[in-house]
């Protein structure tokens, strides 16, 4: 190399590392100093902990960043940073601030990360565990405690690529909350994203309050959370019989595993959740069996119960599951309310107007069961549910289990294939169906990967669900009209979706390509603003580009996009609802897709 190139590479070098160095970067090892220099913070900041052990860390900020220069408060190095005793980070009235690397070894610290009226913040790369005599949420997202006023109810939050591990005590991994006016209106922190998080080992099994997350609370309900919960791993999370429960409205569950975990994801409360494209595998847990308030109780690996309307279950997978009533694979129960009736809202709204469509059950011990009473204690039957392509093989028990031969409401059968084996049969009771209905037929699935997925030889159906908008199976591929019935459609693309193990998620995650925010672009391509809230400009466009579409986060199509010009295309998206979007960008040979988030 020539020395004038050689000076000139080096002079590069040392301006650029001059420009990115952050405004303010401070090394501390004593909490109070930090605390100190936390009051007068600016954006851009970065407030490092030195590597070492420290106990009663409590951390308190008030203090806001800026989108593009966030506040940093993080480890010298990720994982050697440990905060035991009763430490704890509580972030008040904040903004644009991120937590990151932190190793809490606490004992009755209480809650670890509480946000009060905070925005945009994000709980990245840390490790959280604690031992407890008592009831703790561990991160909890809510309101500020005193102010009633909506101003400060919490959005935007992001909790990521943390490890949730050991809770043996009562409360809440996560706890999504909100704010209320000191009356009757309750409203759920919005917009937040969990994701890419390792959840293990919570239990012994408890009566109630020991979910890994709970997304809002009963008086919450009815209030639209827009709660985005993906690329998670629940691993023997056993505490409460809801290892997810949802209690709200507009939420997102997917691209989750679950794996040898004994309880459900449960749609407690609330409407309009979507459950899409996760992972229930039994890893081979048998049934165990406690005693609880005195009661025998057996604990099961399942699936999804489901209350509440207008849900959306759909391209799910589910194999080895060994639960019955409460926990089968798809369980819809009866009711002892009907929405729009009752203001009770701890009761259990029965489920009404669902959609299950392209999901895959194989080899539970039970498959979809309708209709438990809980002995006679809920007199709602069940009403509109929709079952379109799905598919079911099992070999033992009824595919199709009507608890206690409970009737049940309206149900729409369509375009499902089900495949009993050995001494399976399709239901237990005198239920008849019409081909159009259920087919039975050998569904030719082959083991890979570890799941078993569709073939050439797996009967395809027109879709009946056009509109909720299925435009991926569960491997993130492409789904035609006309598909394979289940949640995989045999194709020879790319899978970009796997069921995941503990090394793609946590702080130290090897594989990050599972994420959905992931941007599969060509060289060059440019999308600005984002976040965005009038107009968002694409342009350098590869020049095979023929066609950007925008789906919105509940997987519907907003807008299409013919391209005949590559340079510069201005989508005007000043009707759009806040949010997360996905772009699409499609040429001849290559697929591109980035998140969008729109907020005015």
């Amino acid at each position: 190399m020539k020395s004038g190139l050689w000076l000139r590479n080096i002079l590069i070098c040392v301006i650029i590392t001059f420009l990115f160095q952050p405004l303010t970067a401070q090394i501390y090892t004593d909490v109070d100093d930090l605390n100190d220099d936390l009051k007068t913070a600016s954006p851009g900041d970065i407030f490092i902990v030195k590597k070492g052990s420290y106990k009663d860390f409590e951390v308190r900020v008030e203090s806001s960043g800026e989108e593009n220069q966030p506040i940093v408060i993080m480890a010298e190095k990720i994982g050697e940073v440990t905060l035991n005793g009763e430490s704890s980070i509580v972030l008040k009235k904040s903004a644009h601030i991120i937590i990151k690397g932190f190793v809490f070894d606490c004992q009755d610290a209480g809650t670890l990360v509480k946000l009060e009226g905070c925005n945009n913040i994000r709980i990245t790369q840390n490790v959280f565990e604690q031992t407890s005599e008592n009831s703790a949420k561990w991160v909890y997202v809510g309101g500020y405690w005193n102010d009633n006023s909506f101003d400060y109810t919490s959005h935007h939050n992001r909790i990521d690529h943390n490890i949730f591990q050991n809770k043996d005590h009562l409360g809440h991994y996560i706890t999504i909350d909100g704010s209320n006016d000191g009356d009757e209106d309750y409203r759920q922190s919005q917009y937040d994203r969990i994701d890419h998080n390792y959840f293990v080992n919570n239990g012994p099994r408890a009566t109630n309050e020991q979910e890994s997350i709970r997304i809002g609370w009963s008086e919450m309900s009815m209030s639209s959370g827009y709660t985005l919960v993906e690329h998670n791993l629940f691993e023997s999370c056993d505490g409460d019989p809801e290892i997810v429960s949802v209690k709200s409205c507009d939420n997102i569950i997917r691209h989750n595993t679950f794996r040898g975990s004994y309880g459900t994801l449960s749609l407690r409360h609330g409407n309009r959740n979507r459950v899409e494209s996760n992972f229930f595998l039994g890893n081979n847990r048998p049934v165990s069996s406690i005693v609880l308030d005195g009661e025998t109780m057996n604990l099961y690996t399942g699936g999804i119960r489901i209350y509440g309307t207008d849900h959306v279950i759909v391209n799910n997978y589910f194999e080895g599951l060994n639960g019955t009533r409460w926990d089968a694979p798809i369980t819809l129960t009866n009711g002892d309310a009907i929405d729009g009736s009752s203001t009770s809202w701890s009761k259990h709204f029965r489920p009404e107007r669902i959609i299950i469509a392209y999901n895959t059950l194989v080899n539970n011990d039970y498959g979809i069961e309708l209709g438990f009473d809980n002995n006679n204690k809920y007199g709602k039957k069940i009403e509109d549910i929709t079952l379109i392509n799905n598919l079911v093989i099992g070999t033992k028990n009824n595919l199709i289990n009507y608890i206690d031969n409970n009737s049940t409401g309206t149900m729409k059968w369509a375009n499902n294939l089900f495949f009993p084996m050995n001494w399976a049969s399709l239901t237990n009771n005198e239920t008849t169906f019409l081909a159009s209905e259920i087919e039975i037929k050998n569904p030719y699935l082959q083991e890979s990967d570890p799941i078993w997925r569709a073939t050439q030889q797996t009967a395809k159906k027109v879709s009946g669900v056009s509109t909720i908008g299925v435009p991926k199976d569960i491997d993130g591929q492409d789904r035609p009209t006309i598909s394979s019935v289940g949640a995989d459609h045999f194709t020879q693309e790319d899978v970009y979706y796997h069921p995941l193990l503990p090394e793609n998620v946590g702080p130290n995650a090897k594989d990050l390509t599972v994420s959905l925010s992931k941007s599969l672009e060509a060289p060059g391509i440019i999308v600005y603003p984002n976040p965005t809230n009038e107009k968002l400009q694409i342009s350098n466009l590869p020049l095979n580009t023929n066609k950007i579409l925008l789906f919105d986060a509940r997987g519907q199509l907003c807008y299409s996009h013919s391209v005949t010009d590559c340079k510069k295309i201005t989508i005007n998206i000043s009707a759009f609802t806040n949010g997360l979007y996905t772009l699409e960008v499609f040429g001849e040979q290559k697929h591109f897709k980035k998140r969008i988030s729109i907020l005015k």
